[in-house]
This record gives structure tokens, sequence and C-alpha cells, in this order.
């Protein structure tokens, strides 16, 4: 598997030469990045959430000491229960449910698109929500935000090696023809977020920290005779909250345009 970018650790020799390296003319002339050009999966669009997993607590409000399948400490559960759910609701700070940890969890739509060259950009109708994931000139320092900051990185399959594939390209002409290049048909979207501000798991008060750390997995599931799905599959580590990891996997189905976009403000209730 080769990552194109990491920012949590060393690089290697060859993916620094890359992230060094002019992109292959084909791209300039595009007029797009290396990230865009070889991206192996199309996660741009509209996408609408299909509730499979956990109707119960996302499609209604949760009871407020309902935290099945929430491996929180006995601290955490202390601390939602003395949540007051209805004066965050009245000083208009709902938007606390609506970080990175829990976003994908809340039925609605989504806008995938490029919002420069390095950032593709995640926009929420519910919540009127917004996520930058940086594959390249991430901000160095920003204050924290529901939303954090998270980094992205293209994960390929079926051997694809970027740095190879663009020495051929300019030593080819910026050609695949008579070369042996295996080019990206298959991968997926991985993404850490940090730096987030305290949040909330559940609608019911279950507590995110400071401390919580989310990484993400985009996945697209394609065929001949359906829609593409997106799989994203959510891992939320917080030490301050949670004994153990937890993980969701959450659906969306790939929708022609954006006629049924229904922007709404984040509520509670």
């Amino acid at each position: 598997m080769i990552i194109i970018m990491k920012k949590y650790s060393v690089l290697s020799i060859t993916a620094f030469l890359f992230l060094l390296s002019p992109l292959p003319l084909q791209a300039q002339q595009e007029n797009i990045s290396f990230y865009q050009h070889f991206a192996p999966i199309d996660l741009t669009g509209n996408w609408v959430s299909v509730v499979t997993e956990d109707w119960h607590t996302r499609m209604v409000m949760p009871e407020r000491e309902n935290f099945d399948g929430l491996p929180l400490t006995q601290q955490a559960q202390e601390k939602a229960l003395a949540t007051n759910l209805d004066a965050l609701e009245e000083q208009g700070q709902a938007c606390v449910a609506y970080g990175a940890a829990r976003i994908m969890r809340e039925p609605g739509r989504l806008k995938i698109y490029w919002e420069d060259a390095d950032t593709l950009r995640i926009d929420t109708d519910s919540g009127q929500q917004t996520r930058l994931f940086h594959f390249a000139n991430a901000p160095s320092s920003i204050a924290p935000s529901p939303q954090g900051l998270s980094v992205a990185q293209w994960q390929y399959n079926v051997g694809f090696d970027p740095v190879r594939t663009q020495f051929v390209f300019e030593q080819n002409g910026f050609s695949t023809q008579g070369t042996d290049l295996v080019l990206p048909d298959s991968g997926k979207l991985y993404v850490k977020t940090d730096n987030l501000t305290e949040g909330m798991l559940r609608k019911n008060g279950a507590p995110t920290s400071t401390q919580a750390v989310v990484e993400e997995y985009f996945n697209i599931i394609s065929g001949p005779d359906i829609n593409d799905w997106l799989i994203v599959t959510t891992i939320v580590h917080d030490p301050v909250n949670l004994l153990v990891d937890h993980v969701t996997s959450s659906n969306f189905r790939r929708e022609n345009d954006d006629s049924k976009w229904n922007p709404q403000p984040c509520r509670l209730y």
C-alpha cells in the first residue's frame, strides 16, 4: 500500500522526493493537483445518508440514559447526565453535537468537492457544517474547533506507486503507452482529525474531550447496476471519556444532483 502524504510519521525517502517534485505535465495542463489527478476513487458529488445502524439513536432523540454501544467511562456517563441540553439549545450551542466525532452519523446530505488543489471539502445540510481535508499545506496552527484539523491521504490498492508513475510519465513523454505502469483504479481515503473542542458522540450529552482523535476511512462501492455507495468507517479515540475506541460505519448513497439539499440549523431535539 502506497501513501501519498503522511503527517504523523517520518516520510520515506521516495515519498519525500515525490512531495518535492513537480506535477506531471498532464496534471499541470489540466490545472489540477497530483492528489486530484491520481485519486483512486471519486468522492465528489452529492450524497444522502442511509441509516442502517443505530436507527433508534440517530433518527430520534435518544433517551438521556441510553449509552448503549458507547464505551463511556463512569465519569463520562455522569457528565452526560449532568449536561443541560435545554440550555445548550436555548443558547444556540447545539452544534456541539455536530463535531467531527459525530457529524457523519447525523442523517442528512453531503456535498463533497475540491476547495482547492490540495483540500477536499465536505458540506452538510444538517447543521450546515464544513469539513476541510488537507492533503498538503495544512495550517500549522489554528484554534481548536468542532471540526478540528483534518489531514488526508490516499491509500492505494493493486500496487500503484505514485513516485514511479511520475518518473515514468516524464521519461515516456507523459504517456503510459508501452509501459507496465499500474494506474490507480481502487483505494480509499484516510483522514486523521485532532485539534478538536469538546463535543458529543450522541445528542443525549455523551461527551468527547479536547484530547479526542478521529480517524476515518472513506470507501466507495459501485457496480454496473447500482448507484455508488459511500462507506465511512469512523474510529474515535478519547482517553478521557472512552474505555476503548468507538467504531462506527455510516452509509451514503450517491445522488444525481443537489435538488434535495435542505440546510437545517444544529438542533438537539
